[in-house]
């Protein structure tokens, strides 16, 4: 028989008062401890906080009792103490985010554990070797898992999720509030100078988008010094942001918790988890994905969806690009020029590509070689070994696909896994804007380009079907002209253009506003 002191009983009444233990949390983490058959609250003041076990996820025993005992009575218990003193204060462990407080590290926590591509039961089955000693999973998630590089998120979750908002109205509604609220005085669109070539041009988008809304918009790098920090930053793709070299000095708190993070990553991928903290730290997110926006809405932040709208204009090649085995390969016709606005019947590559290697994409090379090796086509296919850059070997990367997609009848995107992502950089940039005629396994819906008007939709097993009716019947030349007649019609509407940029100043406001 379990006899109680007087301790005992004042602690378990303070604890209890509290509503601050957590009993599913005492249970599941420390399991061996229903075998006792005491009551939870009682098995914590009587021998759980002797053994390092904690009441819940925001208290840690271990660290109460070495910080504080020297005035924490002999038998009272650390947790009852810690409310009856300290209860505004946070004790527990900060994992691999030591930098930051724990007030920041908490907000992080009630973002994430309702992040809906988040699975504690998933996180847990597939890191058997952890063992969750005091330390629940979704919080070894954000404090380990996520700095440790770990499979993080849910597939089966992702997948749900963007089952659900792929069946949602995609159709482009424009914001018609006017501005109410502060706005910055300055902004900075970061980007990492020894990051992808893709990124430096999406950053440049969007700080011509911020000065034609009328703010004043510079662009800014890791080796920016913080004395020259604007009033709001944005960071652009956080995942490679923070990850490369020489950006420590933008990590700090006051700067990540006041900022924007544009998201440009697939949530099924490694670089989206390890740029996830800086998302969950931030004061709005933009994504250059719509259906991405509820998920990152449901968790309290505020969204934005980026698709600029490429402006048609003549890709431009460096000197020293037309001495380069790339170019030099082209068709003769090809090697003259080129311009988005060559009519489809005078260019010279029937089908380009450009892309990383994958098991969905070796799958359909392999099995299509034989259906391209009737056509005159460019395909780039190779295994990343780092961010494609605008200097260094393949510096020509940066600017040849553009310069190819504008010599093809047709470009080609095959998706780099089973999650069917709107591709905005290949269908939009390189083909569109291109003038190529995309064609495309299933996409994602967009609010702004359709399927059978901007792009063209087939299975992979089917695709070939649809590039030889584009490029060997009549009706496919007539339908070729049309696709590209209806994207180049989206590109020239200025009006449209304005009421984005009118949208996006809508946007900086609101965060700008919640945030001083």
């Amino acid at each position: 028989m379990t006899t109680l002191t007087s301790w005992n009983i004042k602690d378990i009444r303070t604890i209890l008062e509290s509503g601050q233990f957590n009993t599913e949390f005492y249970t599941t983490t420390y399991p061996e401890t229903q075998a006792t058959g005491l009551d939870p609250i009682i098995h914590y003041v009587l021998f759980g906080c002797y053994e390092q076990k904690n009441p819940n996820e925001l208290f840690n025993t271990e660290i109460y009792k070495n910080l504080l005992n020297a005035v924490i009575q002999k038998e009272e218990n650390p947790f009852a103490h810690y409310l009856r003193n300290n209860k505004n204060t946070y004790f527990f462990e900060k994992g691999l985010l030591q930098s930051y407080s724990h007030k920041i590290l908490t907000q992080c926590y009630n973002k994430f554990e309702n992040y809906t591509f988040f699975s504690p039961d998933y996180y847990r089955k597939i890191n058997p070797a952890l063992t969750f000693s005091g330390i629940s999973p979704t919080r070894h998630a954000l404090l380990y898992g996520i700095g440790e590089g770990r499979d993080v998120l849910c597939p089966y979750n992702i997948a749900q999720y963007f089952g659900r908002e792929c069946k949602k109205p995609t159709t482009y509604t424009p914001n018609t509030t006017s501005i109410v609220g502060n706005l910055p005085q300055t902004v900075g669109v970061f980007y990492h100078s020894a990051g992808n070539c893709f990124i430096h041009e999406l950053a440049e988008l969007l700080q011509d988008y911020l000065k034609k809304a009328g703010l004043s918009a510079q662009l800014m790098t890791e080796k920016t010094p913080l004395s020259d920090k604007p009033d709001l930053c944005i960071f652009c793709a956080p995942h490679e942001f923070f990850f490369l070299e020489g950006c420590e000095h933008w990590k700090q708190e006051h700067i990540l918790e006041q900022a924007i993070m544009f998201n440009t990553e697939q949530p099924q991928t490694l670089w989206f988890t390890r740029g996830l903290i800086y998302c969950l730290m931030s004061a709005g997110v933009i994504d250059i994905c719509v259906q991405n926006l509820q998920a990152f809405a449901d968790i309290g932040l505020t969204v934005f969806h980026f698709d600029p709208i490429p402006t048609i204009q003549k890709a431009r090649l460096k000197p020293a690009d037309k001495k380069h085995p790339f170019f030099r390969v082209l068709p003769d016709a090809a090697q003259s020029g080129s311009t988005p606005l060559k009519p489809i019947a005078e260019r010279a590559i029937d089908v380009s590509f450009f892309g990383n290697s994958s098991a969905n994409r070796e799958k359909f090379f392999a099995r299509q070689a034989a259906f391209f090796s009737d056509y005159a086509c460019f395909l780039y296919y190779r295994k990343a070994d780092g961010p494609l850059t605008t200097q260094g070997q393949y510096d020509i990367l940066a600017r040849l696909p553009r310069y190819v997609a504008e010599n093809s009848k047709i470009l080609l995107n095959v998706h780099r896994d089973d999650n069917h992502f709107f591709e905005w950089h290949r269908i939009v940039s390189q083909g569109m804007a291109s003038g190529a005629v995309v064609v495309t396994e299933e996409c994602f819906p967009h609010p702004l380009y359709k399927v059978g008007e901007h792009y063209m939709v087939e299975s992979s097993r089917h695709i070939p079907n649809l590039i030889e009716w584009l490029l060997n019947t009549s009706d496919g030349e007539k339908e070729s002209r049309r696709i590209q007649k209806n994207a180049f019609r989206i590109f020239a509407n200025t009006s449209l253009r304005q009421v984005k940029n009118h949208d996006l100043l809508c946007y900086i406001s609101s965060v700008w506003t919640t945030t001083l």
